[in-house]
């Protein structure tokens, strides 16, 4: 089992980028879906997302505390790495008024490559989700 961990800065209040992720079933912020599939709600809510040329993604929130800003899930099918046994929480931290951090974590079994492998590949993944964030809260001029 491997563990990675991000970690990014944003200059954007913390109840801003909670609200964005705070409704899991929506994730339009992320460039590159296609469509997005809710299945339940709540604690144990899928969201299956559609990527041209990929097998659907299923991520299932597995946990979330608004009043703590965190949520985690699990990725029971469709992992995009080579990986299994995929879990994830991410928590969003205010620093001030304007600012606030994202720590996002992420446990694996690397499944025909390296630790170290699988630990750059998570990582990427998470730095390529917040820089999406990023992106988003910037075009909107917020």
């Amino acid at each position: 089992m491997v563990e990675a961990h991000l970690t990014r800065d944003f200059n954007f209040p913390a109840s801003k980028i909670w609200g964005l992720l705070e409704n899991f079933g929506d994730i339009n912020w992320a460039p590159g879906i296609d469509k997005i599939e809710i299945i339940g709600e709540g604690i144990g809510m899928i969201r299956r997302l559609h990527i041209t040329g990929m097998d659907p993604i299923d991520e299932q929130l597995t946990a979330q505390d608004s009043s703590a800003m965190t949520f985690a899930y699990d990725i029971p099918r469709g992992i995009p790495m080579p990986v299994t046994d995929y879990s994830a929480n991410a928590k969003v931290t205010a620093l001030d008024d304007t600012r606030c951090r994202v720590d996002w974590y992420g446990r694996a079994e690397p499944t025909g490559v390296s630790e170290e492998d699988a630990i750059a590949m998570i990582a990427g993944a998470y730095e390529m989700l917040l820089q999406w964030i990023d992106d988003w809260f910037s075009a909107k001029g917020n």
